[in-house]
């Protein structure tokens, strides 16, 4: 296939509502109706998007369970966030017939197949439902698309192009095309949606238990590790969304703080999964750790949405006794095996506790009082979900965010 480059121009209307957007947030399908958004109602009208925190999966191509971001299921986001409506929608028409809608209906939201858009890198490499803006069709065709990615084959950067209309036409052979009405922003009542998200986090753990065994199965192939760097790339762009919105009431910034902290830590496991991938693509191994900390950032945002709803801001971290979060592992290791009566050549990290011979509910109890009274602080009762007591990791992390005890430190 012969692509011909798009030419890069300017948009005295679109350049800086794309020069607003945090596009490196954003998915291809989000992101141009965040642009949508920006243009109806102002700069960072569209991180409204990162309001919902969900964990959904459908069943993907390699037949394990896939994080979806369905055109439909954004289009929906959009509207309930948003307030953005699609108005008409037109489905399997060909480039020629998008440049006589816009005739009528100016700009059209389009989403289309990657293969052939000359304006990405994924032309000629990939086929992926992609969005764009199509907002003229005169002499030239102009395309606006917010996208911003980094692939092997160059980066995707937001911008507006400029194409004959045979060029669009080969460019966009079959597409569905929507007109979108901006019928005002709702006001989202903060308090009620880190409830919703919670309830929804904690009614799909046995999903993401589900999701979990399945890639442990299956990372091996080469097929299932692709999809899990999807997955991933999908989980930490949107972490990292959320954190963006709750950073924009000074009522949730320290949340917003630990919420992009862990959404770096999502971002930094898309590079960790992408080399883990290309390892399985030569014949190697898929690396365990890689799993294991997909396995630990599942359950803290479980246990990171339960605290926003119940709690309301999360404090700062606390300076103190148990601030050193290698410390505290060591304390929880060290304990653990006091409690079972086991050595050092017991492996306790690193593995589900219920797997430990001789651990139990009362056990967990113990372990966790002793390490309290060593670290000099005192958990939440509403943390000790049954996520957060899985292993060391997801206990740890219950007590880095643990407050100092009223009492005195024992000087066990």
């Amino acid at each position: 296939m012969v692509v011909v480059p798009a030419v890069p121009t300017r948009s005295r209307e679109w350049t800086p509502v794309l020069t607003g957007l945090r596009a490196d947030l954003l998915d291809c399908v989000q992101v141009n109706l965040a642009a949508l958004a920006d243009r109806a109602y102002g700069p960072g009208a569209h991180l409204a998007l990162g309001a919902t925190l969900r964990f959904a999966t459908v069943v993907g191509p390699a037949g394990t369970p896939a994080v979806t971001a369905s055109v439909e299921q954004r289009l929906t986001e959009a509207a309930d966030l948003l307030g953005l409506r699609v108005t008409r929608r037109w489905d399997d028409v060909p480039g020629a017939r998008l440049r006589e809608l816009l005739a009528e209906h100016s700009p059209l939201y389009v989403v289309a197949d990657t293969f052939t858009m000359s304006w990405l890198p994924y032309a000629g490499n990939q086929h992926m439902e992609h969005s764009f803006l199509l907002v003229d069709a005169g002499e030239q065709c102009v395309v606006v698309d917010g996208y911003h990615n980094s692939t092997q084959w160059g980066d995707a950067r937001p911008g507006t192009w400029r194409m004959s209309a045979a060029d669009f036409d080969a460019a966009v052979p079959r597409a569905t095309a929507m007109t979108v009405a901006a019928d005002g922003a709702p006001v989202l009542d903060r308090a009620t949606v880190l409830r919703d998200n919670a309830a929804a986090l904690r009614a799909g753990a046995d999903r993401i238990e589900d999701y979990l065994t399945a890639v442990r199965r299956r990372a091996g192939e080469a097929e299932a590790a692709a999809q899990l760097v999807l997955d991933v790339w999908l989980l930490g762009r949107s972490r990292a969304l959320h954190a963006a919105w709750l950073a924009g009431d000074p009522a949730t910034a320290d949340a917003a703080r630990e919420a992009a902290g862990r959404a770096d830590a999502w971002l930094a496991l898309a590079g960790q999964s992408y080399v883990a991938m290309r390892r399985v693509r030569r014949g190697g191994v898929f690396p365990t750790p890689v799993l294991d900390q997909l396995d630990g950032l599942l359950r803290d945002d479980v246990a990171l949405a339960g605290r926003l709803a119940d709690a309301g801001p999360v404090p700062p971290p606390q300076d103190g006794p148990a601030a050193d979060p290698g410390r505290i592992r060591a304390v929880l290791a060290d304990e653990v095996r006091a409690v079972l009566g086991v050595g050092p050549e017991v492996p306790v990290e690193g593995r589900p506790l219920r797997t430990l011979s001789g651990f139990n509910s009362f056990r967990l109890v113990e372990v966790i009082e002793r390490a309290e009274a060593r670290l000099g602080v005192e958990l939440d009762p509403d943390d000790l979900t049954g996520t957060a007591l899985h292993d060391l990791d997801s206990l740890g992390a219950v007590f880095d965010r643990a407050r100092p005890a009223a009492q005195g430190v024992s000087g066990r």
